[in-house]
Formats: structure tokens, sequence, C-alpha cells
């Protein structure tokens, strides 16, 4: 899977631009806030529909136009595909593949899969447990068909159970109508566990070697999936019965704080090095290269999952690496991977790495 050619109109800093992408090594070179980001971004949104810096999709709208378009060619499975993105300053926005609209990307195979990197995403290993929920469930909801409709469901029914919880506090109702509300709890909880258990395992396959080689040493990272209620062997049916019981033994402290207090909603991702918790006490290059290795091994679950490799997406992440962990990172980076690259420094590249690149020089 690669994108051959990339046309922007409106977008951000974009007026009208256009630029062929090869499908190795892309090397996008130039000054800081010149616009290097505002490509991946486009790249981005043609695959989730959606921005990774802003929720606010109309802010992608050059400054005083109506309409936003981004146009991409891409080379997948064999198939030559045009996919299309416009954003309208008055509202809405549409995705269309050769022509047909795009009704939903979720839980759908997508008309180009990426994985980006970018320094924000130190948050995933340093910030709060939602930062590596979200990380887990974006995975997720690439390779599994349902799993969006799970996320979207759990999400409705937590937020209906909190406000029956408050009202019983309060004595509006009586407390067995919670009854009903803990089965379908339940049922959808227990799908995005095990959900996240696999994924969890699958990356920690890859991120352990991964980080051996980022950081040229022989110390192993380990994923754990920390989650209240999962225990080893654990089977659907004795998961949810365990799951029952503990909702059931909460049920009053439950009600006095008008918020449920077990479930995948509580999940964290543990990362530990010898036995050091990195996301606490782990040093800036730990974090660094434990973030590194976790996108790695993400690159590997993806590509297994769609049966190609998707699109590696590195937004200025050279800057924030030393010499021996970006020497690392090069290394690991397959030659058949189409891989974007945005940075200040072209010195940042090895000779090898220069020579064979597709060298995009932006605002010169």
């Amino acid at each position: 899977m690669y994108i051959k050619a990339l046309h922007l109109k409106n977008y951000r800093n974009y007026s009208d631009y256009c630029v062929d992408l090869k499908e190795g090594l892309n090397l996008v070179i130039g000054e800081n806030a010149i616009g290097k980001t505002n490509l991946l971004e486009s790249i981005y949104f043609l695959e989730n529909g959606r921005s990774h810096r802003t929720s606010n999709y109309q802010e992608l709208i050059k400054w005083k136009d109506g309409f936003s378009t981004i146009k991409a060619s891409i080379r997948r499975m064999e198939r030559d595909l045009l996919v299309e993105a416009k954003i309208l300053k008055a509202g809405g926005k549409q995705i269309m593949v050769n022509g047909v609209v795009q009704k939903n990307l979720r839980g759908k195979i997508r008309p180009v899969c990426t994985v980006i990197f970018t320094p924000d995403h130190l948050k995933i290993v340093k910030d709060v447990p939602e930062c590596r929920r979200s990380y887990i469930d974006e995975i997720l909801e690439k390779i599994k068909a349902n799993y969006s409709y799970w996320r979207q469901q759990y999400v409705k029914i937590l937020r209906q159970r909190n406000v029956l919880l408050k009202n019983v506090h309060i004595g509006r109702m009586k407390g067995d109508i919670i009854d009903y509300w803990d089965k379908q709890i339940i049922g959808v909880g227990a799908r995005i566990i095990f959900a996240r258990k696999s994924i969890i395992e699958k990356l920690e396959e890859t991120a352990k070697e991964a980080y051996k080689k980022i950081t040229d040493t022989d110390s192993t990272l380990l994923l754990r999936y920390e989650n209240q209620l999962l225990l080893e062997g654990d089977s659907v049916e004795s998961l949810e019965r365990r799951y029952a019981k503990e909702l059931e033994k909460k049920r009053g402290v439950e009600i006095e704080r008008g918020q449920t207090v077990i479930g995948p909603h509580r999940d964290d991702l543990g990362l530990y090095v010898k036995g050091v918790d990195i996301r606490t006490f782990g040093s800036q290059g730990e974090q660094r290269s434990t973030a590194l290795a976790l996108k790695l091994a993400e690159f590997s679950a993806m590509t297994d999952s769609i049966k190609e490799q998707p699109i590696l997406l590195l937004d200025d992440v050279m800057s924030e690496l030393d010499e021996t962990r970006r020497r690392a990172l090069m290394s690991s980076i397959n030659n058949g991977t189409q891989t974007i690259i945005t940075s200040t420094n072209i010195e940042y590249f090895g000779e090898s790495d220069v020579s064979m690149a597709n060298i995009i020089r932006i605002g010169q």
C-alpha cells in the first residue's frame, strides 16, 4: 500500500498543493510552522475522517475559504484508488473512494491505513490512563470490525447507568432498576476486556524486541493489561459471573458516588522495564523509547491484520531522539514500507537514507 500523489486545496496553510510520493522513504524537510505536519494530518484524515490534532474538523479549512479538499492516488492490493475528502465551512464532511461516498469508516476496511507517530504520542506513556486506553481502542477499531460498535454501546450504557445511580441516591428511583443495566454493561464490557487483552498480548511480542533494538540494551519491555476483573485463564462466562458479583458488591458505593466504579473504563496499560514502572519512574529517554517501541509493535500488528504494510507517518520525531535511537528507528523501517518523515534537519538522517529517499522540501 502506498500513496502515489497527494493534492491539497484550501487545506490549513495550503491553497493548492500537489506532491508526488514514492513507495519507500519520503523525507519532508522544512522549517517549523511551514506546513509539514499538515501533510501527514491530511493523510490521517483520509483514513479516519478526523484529525489527530483537533476535534473541530472545520479548523482544517484555510482561513476565509468555504471548503477544503484532500485527494490521494493510492495503490493498494494491485488496485488503483482515488480517495477524496471534502470539508465544508458550512458544516459537513465527506469521503469518497473512486467516486463512491463512504458513509461510515468505522468497522469497515479503510481505503488507506496508517501508523502515525508524533512527539505528542509520548502522552501514551507518561500521561493519564485515558490516553493509553484511547491508544489501544484506536488500534482495535482499525483491526476488529465490531469493536467500534461495542465501545460506543459501552459509553452509552455507562452514561445511562450513572444517571440512574444518581437518581437512586437522591430517592427518585428504586435500586432494582440498576439490575437491567448491569446485564447490559456486563455483556458489552466483557467483549471490550477480552479484545484489549488480546491486542496487548500481541503488541508485547514485538514491543519487547523493538525496545531492545532502540535502546541497544538487553532490557525487556513488559506490557501488562491492568484490569480490575480479569484473571488468568478466564473464559467469557467466568468473567461475566465475576463482573456481576463485583457490581452487586459495589452497588452501595456506586449509589453513594453516583458513578460506576468498576469496568473497562477504569483500565490501564502497564509499561515496565526491569520492574520499574516506566509511566511514572522512567527517564525521558526510556519513555521515548517505550513510545517508539509501541508504535513499531502497532505497525506489526496492523500488518498482520490487513495483510499488507500500512503507511508509516513520523512527524518530527528525529529531533526528539538521540543519534543511537535515530539509527535504530531507521534500521527498523522495512524498505518496502512507504514511510513519510517530517524534519527540520536533513542531517538527522544517514547518507544511505538520504540517497535512497524522495526528498520533499517545503517552503523553499
